[in-house]
């Protein structure tokens, strides 16, 4: 079915274009919504005027998002995140968490599919990620991504723990200096007692041995 549109349906076509759709797209979504009409002859001779109110539109709309973008290059989008102690999230940064962010700081409707993640982004940090807006206004996003209020209590919590846990660990299994010098002195005095014991009863047997000959 040949259709005038009558506003831009991207990547489709643009207000004005005369394009073959399919008649199920036509008749259940273009036509309903307003968004094209039969092209009959009466529609034609309206392409040319549509198309030079749609550039208007364009332009005039594609300057408000330039404005948006260069307000935007002094400004970090900040996406609070779940993480676990190391700083690693649990998943990872998304398009749409992005353009939501996006949305609320510019009050605007962000398209999630104009902004390209690179890589996947699973770490706290500074990222720079394309984005386009509307065709012919592109911009490179400053994402700063960091943990929320609740992973940084409990990173904490964990931080102490472990650190307690390692002072008992180490008052255990790593004596200082000065406790393996007292065990090893209390040890000489011990064995000391204990061989001073031992030559004093040696000395009185041997006593008692000589007095039992001189008697006899």
């Amino acid at each position: 079915m040949k259709v005038l549109f009558l506003q831009d349906v991207r990547p489709t076509a643009r207000a004005g274009d005369v394009k073959e759709v399919k008649n199920g797209f036509a008749r259940n979504y273009l036509l309903p919504q307003g968004l094209a009409v039969f092209a009959s002859e009466h529609e034609l001779r309206r392409a040319s005027k549509l198309r030079e109110q749609a550039e208007e539109r364009r332009l005039a709309e594609a300057k408000e998002w330039q404005d948006i973008a260069d307000a935007l290059k002094d400004q970090k989008i900040r996406i609070e995140v779940r993480t676990g102690p190391t700083g690693r999230l649990y998943g990872s940064v998304t398009n749409t968490m992005i353009a939501a962010q996006l949305g609320e700081m510019t009050e605007r409707e962000i398209d999630r599919k104009g902004i390209q993640i690179p890589a996947p982004i699973r770490t706290v940090g500074e990222y720079k990620i394309p984005a386009r807006f509307v065709e012919g206004v592109n911009t490179t996003l400053v994402v700063e991504v960091v943990a929320d209020d609740a992973s940084v209590e409990l990173n904490r919590q964990m931080k102490e723990a472990q650190v307690q846990m390692t002072e008992e660990d180490t008052n255990v299994l790593d004596p200082s200096f000065e406790d393996v010098l007292a065990a090893a002195e209390a040890k000489i005095d011990v064995d000391g007692s204990e061989e001073s014991g031992d030559a004093e009863t040696a000395e009185e047997e041997a006593s008692e041995d000589s007095e039992d000959k001189s008697e006899e």
